[in-house]
């Protein structure tokens, strides 16, 4: 067989070059008649460019606000895994974003031309924008890490802040039509939009605390007249303006538009033509422009790291009595402390972005304003002590930080705004499920039993030891039992603190500002608890670097906000005359009245 192959392929190897070329000539032939054939064009596509399918979310279903909750002692306790939203190929993307952006700005010698180029070339103009419009559908979780590095240019995170804000809520707000014809303009970098909320404060008891309104015409147009807080007003601005007594409504005013004018840091409209955004509600738009706070908290935090960097910079070479400055132990300390309260702000970030990435429609307008008010609360103190380490010689790069800090901290409102904002919705989201409950308390005569059970019940919360029957180390590694304690009895003691409050003022309640501001900072502080312990736990449990480090650092910042928790909850228990409240509000009242300091000199006679 095997001679017998090896004949037939000899003797009939030519036939096969013989068809082939035969089959060659016959095809050019066929080729050549140009007249009997139609010419058909190739088509060349782009794959790379062509992008048809949106970013894939990969939410979990819908959870009840977590913070909330809190205020009434009910702890979620899937959420002590810390929020992991990211996958490997966008985690890949993100570090080669930000890879970017770090060579450009973190470059001293680049021009704020050359950063603004960085970031159309990242797309980050467009960011929050979809695939399908050339933006990178961007994550909460990711608009932290891009602002950490643009922060370097304060005021050009600020703005590119704004910006993200305002294109999320043009996405939401806008018909289908009216957000194709101005999305190239606003994503292209040249025109950013500005957040226009704040308002002035009334300076006559007759005006309205929000002033700016939008009336509309015969003709179906929207007329915008007041004023805002703004510096910016070159590009796209977008006011929330009053429409009805009760009703908010956001406007996207164009460039160069009619009625606009600049009046020192606010703007004014008289007339001005806009847009509405008539597809949004009221509550999404509210948790849409709560970013705004969210990405504050970013800000701060990231002025103070480089606090941290210039002060250990400073250190480093320098010697003080023969030794090294850095050896002193006050030094250390206060350089420690900063790492705790960065280490706590970036944790609380992190997760509150996790939650919004992670879970459909997630109520954490609660948890964004917590993170704005703990480093706000937190900054400032600890600013001043990184900043008097470095003394007089560092003196033009304190007082810009210290500008950039004053700056961020009045950003959009005040401290004492957003603890209003927590305290007032915690209590509200306790009120109502505790409606019952201090209806009887208010009127014990009528409900003999029930208050009878009641002090039966809260025998524990009267001596400051609650029933830890949580079981949150459960959901830890085995090393944070003792600050998962602590976390625990943190929470128990919140709803024994709205039952106070309530039981005590009634309907008045919202009138306590005092005693709120002292509720809102304890939940403050409950949250920044819970971050750290799911971060440093995850980051032991898979084996990060330095995650031993982070497990001190957790266990160390829970110790002292258990402390904090529990000095503020015990003065709301303990009434405005035991804390004093009433003596000092009585002493800056009579301040306010006579505008004096009231008491004398100490130098000061009398002479009969």
């Amino acid at each position: 067989m095997n001679i017998a192959r090896k004949i037939c392929t000899i003797r009939y190897q030519n036939v096969g070059k013989n068809f082939v070329r035969k089959l060659r000539l016959t095809a050019s032939n066929y080729d050549s008649a140009p007249s009997t054939q139609p010419q058909v064009q190739e088509e060349k596509f782009d794959f790379e460019d062509l992008k048809i399918y949106e970013r894939t979310t990969r939410k979990k279903a819908k959870i009840p606000p977590f913070m909330k909750d809190v205020f009434v002692s009910i702890f979620n306790r899937e959420l002590l895994a810390y929020p992991e939203v990211l996958n490997k190929d966008e985690s890949d993307a993100l570090d080669n974003r930000v890879a970017a952006l770090e060579k450009v700005f973190l470059d001293p010698e680049k021009t704020e031309n050359d950063r603004k180029n960085v970031l159309k070339h990242t797309k980050m103009y467009a960011a929050p924008v979809e695939l399908t419009k050339n933006g990178l559908a961007m994550t909460h979780t990711e608009s932290l890490r891009y602002l950490e590095v643009i922060s370097s240019d304060l005021q050009l995170g600020q703005a590119i802040s704004e910006h993200w804000v305002c294109l999320k809520a043009l996405q939401m707000g806008l018909s289908r039509e009216m957000y194709q014809n101005i999305i190239d303009d606003v994503t292209s970098g040249e025109r950013l939009i500005a957040l226009c909320v704040k308002e002035r404060i009334a300076e006559r008891p007759t005006q309205a605390d929000f002033r700016t309104t939008a009336v509309l015409d015969s003709n179906d147009l929207w007329y915008v007249t007041g004023e805002k807080v703004c510096t910016n007003t070159s590009g796209y601005l977008l006011v929330l303006c009053n429409v009805e007594p009760s009703q908010l409504k956001a406007f996207l005013i164009h460039p160069n538009a009619t009625g606009v004018s600049n009046k020192d840091n606010f703007v004014v409209f008289r007339n001005t033509p806009a847009t509405p955004l008539d597809m949004v509600s009221e509550e999404a738009l509210s948790q849409v422009l709560g970013a705004s706070r969210l990405h504050t908290a970013t800000l701060y935090r990231s002025c103070l790291v480089r606090a941290l960097k210039g002060c250990a910079d400073y250190t480093k070479p320098r010697y003080f009595g023969g030794k090294p400055l850095s050896n002193l132990s006050t030094i250390r300390n206060t350089i420690g402390e900063a790492l705790l309260k960065i280490y706590a702000c970036e944790s609380a970030e992190y997760f509150t972005a996790g939650l919004l990435d992670g879970y459909e429609d997630a109520d954490a307008e609660l948890e964004m304003a917590m993170c704005r008010n703990f480093i706000a609360h937190h900054g400032q103190s600890i600013l001043m002590d990184l900043l008097a380490v470095q003394g007089v010689e560092g003196h033009e790069e304190g007082l810009r930080l210290l500008q950039d800090m004053r700056s961020l901290s009045l950003r959009g409102e005040s401290v004492e705004n957003v603890n209003m904002f927590i305290a007032l919705n915690g209590i509200h989201h306790a009120g109502k499920i505790m409606a019952t409950e201090i209806k009887q308390m208010r009127n014990p005569l009528f409900n003999p039993s029930f208050i009878f059970k009641k002090i039966l019940a809260d025998r524990h919360q009267e001596k400051d030891d609650p029933k830890l029957d949580l079981f949150l180390a459960e959901h830890l590694h085995p090393s944070l039992r003792p600050p998962a304690g602590q976390l625990e009895y943190a929470v128990l003691r919140m709803r024994f603190a709205c039952e106070t409050l309530m039981s005590r003022h009634g309907l008045a309640v919202g009138e306590a500002f005092t005693e709120l501001t002292r509720l809102a900072e304890a939940a403050t502080e409950i949250l920044a608890m819970t971050a750290v312990l799911a971060r440093a736990s995850r980051s032991y449990c898979i084996g990060l670097r330095n995650a031993e480090v982070e497990m001190k650092l957790s266990a160390c910042f829970v110790e002292k906000s258990k402390d904090r928790v529990k000095r503020l909850i015990l003065e709301i228990d303990d009434g405005e005359f035991l804390n004093l409240d009433h003596f000092r509000i009585e002493f800056g009242k009579k301040v306010i009245d006579t505008n004096s300091v009231l008491v004398e000199k100490p130098t000061a006679r009398v002479f009969w």
